[in-house]
């Protein structure tokens, strides 16, 4: 393949196009170890070699990028360097080195992620779906809750005193606040013993 052209892209990026419309991105680190320029013909083999190692650097490159900003579970980091458009291969090299390193654990980020919901007073329940939406496999994120500290009833009435206590004024009212709890992924019985114990003074059936 001739190469047509060689363009800075982006900070850390090269775009080589060839003379038959194709073109890549290189890091420009790796671009630069490598002696070549426009006309050069590069064969296929030659093209894959520079690819590999470009990406490979790449993905460690932007994955560093991203954990020096938040913590990143295996699967959520892997997608968004997909979105750079970096091969499969060098996303999954990548973030192998990164997990030796000890740079990404989905236990470690599902237990702190776990405990700031439970701050937030969250049920067990939406923080399971919160973990499987960051990318946390289903196993870590069962054993992390079943090991968490939590207190449904406590978490209900911090809700109620802090969220729905201007709204808990009249029955249909509270029969909004108990679905919307229910929404929340508590308990039934959790939910109508605590809005009972709460709104006691209203004494009404359903609770």
């Amino acid at each position: 393949m001739i190469i047509s052209e060689i363009k800075q892209q982006k900070k850390h990026l090269v775009k080589v196009s060839f003379s038959n419309g194709e073109f890549c991105l290189l890091d420009k680190e790796i671009f630069s170890q490598y002696v070549i320029k426009v006309g050069d013909n590069l064969s296929p083999d030659k093209l894959a070699e520079l690819k590999s190692v470009s990406d490979y650097e790449r993905a460690k490159s932007r994955a560093l990028w991203f954990l020096d900003r938040a913590d990143q579970t295996e699967k959520g980091l892997f997608d968004k360097l997909k979105r750079a458009d970096i091969s499969d291969s060098a996303c999954a090299k990548a973030i192998a080195r990164l997990k030796e390193l000890g740079l990404i654990d989905d236990r470690r980020y599902a237990q702190n992620f776990t405990e700031r919901c439970i701050e937030a007073n969250m049920s067990k329940r939406a923080i399971y779906v919160k973990l499987l939406s960051k990318g946390v496999p289903s196993d870590i994120a069962k054993a992390v809750l079943d090991s968490a500290e939590t207190d449904e009833v406590s978490a209900i009435m911090a809700l109620l005193q802090k969220k729905y206590r201007s709204k808990l004024d009249n029955k249909d009212n509270v029969q909004k606040v108990y679905a919307a709890l229910i929404r929340k992924g508590f308990s039934y019985a959790a939910v109508r013993d605590t809005l009972k114990s709460y709104c006691e003074e209203l004494s009404y059936e359903e609770f």
